[in-house]
Parts: C-alpha cells; structure tokens; sequence
C-alpha cells in the first residue's frame, strides 16, 4: 500500500508541475511564434518596397541621361 501512495502523490505532482509549466510554456511559444511571424511580414514588407524602389530608380535613370557628342 505505500507503493500506492507513492504513486499517486509523484501522479498528482507530476500533473501540476504539468499545469504550470503549461501554464507559462504555452503563452510564450505563441510569443515566440508571433514575434516570428512580425519579423516575416516586416522582412516581406521590405523586399516589396526594396522592389519598387529599384524599378522607379531604374526608370529615373533611364529619363535623366542624355547623350552628348564629342567633336
């Protein structure tokens, strides 16, 4: 019967350690699973203005530049 007992209070530890562990672990991988997300659609963000920056300064290029000849 002590074997009992002991198996029992090491189950209903276990089961609330299992509870506050939960209780922080779960909160945070959202945390870090979110905190990951933002940084993809920042970077997503970025790349898209990167793009349309460099067909705009391409297209400027093309306006500003004049031939000259020599002689």
């Amino acid at each position: 019967m002590k074997s009992f007992a002991k198996f029992a209070v090491l189950g209903v530890s276990s089961v609330v350690l299992f509870k506050l562990l939960a209780t922080i672990l779960f909160p945070m991988l959202g945390l870090v699973f979110g905190l990951l997300a933002m940084t993809v659609k920042f970077a997503l963000i970025a790349a898209v203005v990167f793009f349309l920056y460099s067909i705009f300064k391409k297209s400027r290029r093309e306006v500003e530049e004049v031939e000259v000849e020599v002689g």
